[in-house]
């Protein structure tokens, strides 16, 4: 996942320091060599939406044996840039210190709250990753499945729908955590909170195999019970959910884009495992709160450590020292911290643990900060002389840097938080959400194509707003349909884009009327004089035909399913679909995005026999030129303009791609 030579992601370098060559007497530390070399890369980027989803943090790469010559101050740095070699530390070679840290304000930007535990409510502006449920003790549990339109089943009967007894009279004995996390299958596993306050793993559950590639099937199977008579008594005027909706309550666990329609009840039930037994559970009730990963919850085992009030470099944080008192005994002696740094629990906690405490790399105050080294103590053996303590503190600061940096955003040396580094890195993996100069890598200002065999500059450009029009929507629509799960997915989702919408520039189909009425007439169900044009490709994947904006209709919740009569252009008698404005997928960015969006997901007119709904299916057999035939099979029905789509799947697989 990391390279020690590599950037870890796009960046500008704010300082870079070649290794000294020179027997500089410093860098010998009793009698072992030491690499200096060092780059400093800020990294401005978002993890959601608006100014608090933009973030801005720092890593550092040092004791380098080379620095590659052409980095200098203010270089752009790209994801997987070759910074240097790996050099020695103390005579062990080859060995690099990497770190990542940022200011307080920042952090409060990245974890959306002050350093701590959850607030009562999820952020909003940034989700990715795992959904987490907190479900208060209290919660029924029901042995079969309760029909959506029921926030309760153990209420009175109502229409056809019968009631049934929660399977604990006084609900769940405890709080629970139940993670949902969606990877071709779902899988929800149980958290229960141990007795010093932690949450462990109690159980999962059976996974749902293929739950992910099925979610559009599920949230209109759903949708379909509103209408399948079983709500029949209960009046005429029961709002349905649009499946849109569903696929996101089900998705995300609540509403994130797409709202439910007023009037609409929508529960969302999950068969979950409990010390209580297994049972359905209600994840809407309105006790029930809801996150996901961008909340760095405490209940995925992180934590902000900041109540080390020391400046002498000396850990001495309450909560550290009672993770490292593994005998519960009140006093964690330095042998004992030592060997509890080799207990699992203790690992796992370190590796989620964000931690406020000075940098080494800044030269002032070096004495006061390592005075104690000169004095006995439990985890020295022999207290330095003086000449060796002026030794050690000249090579301090000989490997310093951080007075050098000049950067307004920078922490002070005294008030830097610490991100642990694999934890992070994974962290921000799930969070795949483009900024404005990433989304301009992925589709240039100048469109270059690929036909005829050769590289092709077209006259036609993108602009900065024209991305920015449509950028928030992408980023969320990808999400929604968990293309950011993995780079194979939005690389080829965005590599038929750069084809089917030219980078985002054409909306609409370049055809005349007269050209679309005959190339389209008695095709996806055009069959009125005219509707060629009318259902002509919109959207970012050029939604075409009546049937195809009829089903879009419906699973946004505009036109209901028994509004018209099935196979219209079939039936001699038609109930035909009114589709009276079919240039709002124009109108609106979001539509223009979320139609090309639900096409991929769930197009029925892919003519693959595939038993699944959404081209994810493909895109997760690799990036290959074979894989890019079958993905625009699936999306085109032909193989229009295949070498290009290659060229840019290709393209963007090698940004977003690990190799």
């Amino acid at each position: 996942m990391f390279d020690a030579r590599q950037a870890i992601a796009d960046g500008k370098i704010v300082h870079v320091r070649a290794t000294d060559t020179t027997k500089n007497p410093a860098l010998q530390y009793r009698g072992a060599r030491t690499d200096d070399g060092c780059v400093v890369i800020r990294h401005d980027t978002e993890i959601g939406e608006g100014d608090n989803a933009k973030i801005t943090f720092y890593s550092i790469y040092i004791h380098l044996q080379n620095v590659i010559p052409t980095l200098s101050v203010g270089k752009k740095v790209y994801r997987k840039d070759i910074l240097g070699t790996p050099g020695q530390i103390y005579g062990q070679f080859p060995q690099i210190h990497f770190e990542i840290v940022c200011d307080e304000a920042n952090l409060k930007k990245m974890i959306g709250r002050e350093p701590g535990p959850v607030g009562q409510t999820g952020r909003t502006d940034a989700v990715y990753g795992d959904i987490w449920f907190f479900i208060p003790r209290g919660a029924k549990l029901f042995a079969n499945e309760p029909h959506p339109y029921r926030d309760d089943d153990s209420a009175a009967a109502v229409g056809g729908l019968h009631l049934q007894g929660s399977l604990v009279e006084a609900g769940t004995s405890c709080d629970l955590v139940v993670r949902m996390h969606y990877e071709k299958n779902c899988t929800l596993t149980t958290y229960i909170q141990d007795a010093d306050g932690s949450w462990s793993p109690f159980g999962v559950m059976p996974a749902e195999n293929e739950a992910e590639y099925n979610l559009y099937k599920r949230a209109t199977a759903l949708a379909g019970r509103y209408n399948d008579g079983s709500l029949s008594g209960i009046g005429a005027n029961v709002t349905a959910p649009s499946p849109s909706a569903i696929f996101e309550m089900i998705r995300f666990g609540r509403c994130i884009n797409d709202q439910l329609a007023s009037g609409a009840r929508f529960n969302h039930w999950r068969n979950v495992r409990t010390p209580d037994g297994d049972g359905w559970i209600n994840l809407s009730m309105p006790c029930v709160r809801v996150y996901s990963d961008a909340d760095f919850p405490e209940w995925a085992g992180w934590s902000f450590i900041e109540d080390d009030s020391t400046r002498d470099s000396l850990c001495d944080s309450p909560r550290v020292r009672q993770w490292l008192d593994v005998n519960n005994s009140g006093h964690v002696t330095h042998a004992e911290a030592v060997a509890a740094l080799s207990a699992d629990a203790v690992k796992q906690r370190l590796s989620h643990a964000v931690c406020k405490f000075p940098s080494e790399w800044c030269g002032d105050g070096l004495s006061e900060r390592y005075w104690w080294l000169k004095s006995p103590h439990e985890a020295l053996s022999n207290p330095l002389s003086d000449a060796t303590f002026s030794t050690l503190i000249s090579h301090a600061h000989a490997l310093g840097f951080w007075e050098d940096i000049i950067d307004v955003d920078l922490p002070p040396s005294n008030r830097c938080w610490h991100l642990p580094v694999t934890a992070f890195i994974k962290q921000m993996r799930n969070c795949r959400w483009l900024s404005s100069g990433e989304l301009e890598r992925v589709y240039p200002n100048t469109y270059v194509g690929r036909s005829g065999g050769r590289i092709r500059q077209a006259p036609n450009v993108v602009s900065d707003d024209m991305r920015d029009r449509y950028r928030v929507a992408l980023n969320r629509l990808m999400e929604k349909h968990s293309i950011t799960k993995n780079p194979m997915r939005i690389s080829h989702f965005l590599g038929q884009g750069a084809e089917e919408s030219r980078t985002l520039v054409w909306m609409e189909e370049h055809r005349s009327e007269a050209s679309c009425n005959s190339l389209y007439a008695r095709v996806n169900g055009n069959d009125l004089p005219g509707d060629g044009y009318k259902f002509r490709g919109r959207g970012m994947k050029q939604l075409t035909g009546k049937y195809n904006y009829v089903e879009y209709w419906v699973y946004r919740g505009w036109l209901a399913r028994n509004a018209f009569t099935p196979s219209w252009w079939r039936h001699p008698h038609p109930v035909r679909p009114n589709i009276a404005a079919p240039d709002i997928i124009l109108a609106v960015p979001y539509n223009a995005i979320d139609a090309g969006v639900w096409y991929w997901e769930a197009g029925p007119n892919r003519g693959l026999p595939h038993p699944k709904s959404t081209i994810n299916v493909h895109a997760d057999e690799g990036v290959s030129e074979q894989v890019v035939e079958r993905v625009t099979r699936a999306i085109n029905g032909a193989l229009n303009g295949l070498e290009n789509r290659i060229y840019h799947t290709l393209r963007l697989f090698g940004v977003f791609g690990d190799n």
